[in-house]
């Protein structure tokens, strides 16, 4: 799953203190405009430009996306499932996947190292919707989960999808 979504844990790529710069200030609203990222940065439109670039066509930046405040269109619960496997096969498994990421609801699904071996989060309307996007993963594959943990989120504390390191700050 993580070449679907671009990740490679054998590459690295070298980025300079401007190049986190530019990551830091997206960060920050990744709607600017090249020449608004120039003036935060005091970096040549053109540099950054060709920075962008690289780093897209690199797989450094992998998606611009937009992060919708759910509660304001009617989504008010965020759950989560953990779910520890048994009796996998490589059909149930490529059956189970295919219903994580067709499931509108699930807004981040992961294998995991530890005590679960899958976690989903996802964002509800209300606890009964919550209950039934539950009891629907568990029947439809309860051959293959042994185990299922699940709760709901309360408040963002933090998001950083650009931990900056602190050697180039």
């Amino acid at each position: 799953m993580t070449e679907e979504f671009g990740f490679s844990y054998s590459q690295k790529s070298k980025l300079d203190s401007k190049d986190w710069e530019i990551l830091e200030v997206l960060s920050q609203d990744g709607r600017l405009s090249v020449a608004a990222i120039a003036r935060k940065t005091g970096l040549k439109r053109e540099v950054v430009k060709y920075r962008l670039n690289r780093m897209v066509r690199e797989k450094i930046i992998l998606r611009f996306l937009t992060m919708l405040n759910l509660p304001k269109v009617g989504y008010n619960l965020w759950g989560y499932v953990h779910i520890r496997f048994k009796d996998m096969t490589p059909k149930r498994e490529k059956e189970f996947l295919e219903h994580v990421r067709n499931n509108a609801n699930i807004i981040f699904a992961h294998t995991t190292l530890g005590a679960w071996d899958f976690g989903i989060e996802f964002f509800a309307k209300d606890p009964g919707h919550f209950y039934s996007l539950q009891k629907e993963l568990k029947e439809k594959f309860s051959d293959i989960i042994k185990d299922f943990e699940t709760g709901s989120f309360i408040d963002i504390v933090k998001i950083n999808y650009v931990p900056i390191p602190s050697d180039v700050k």
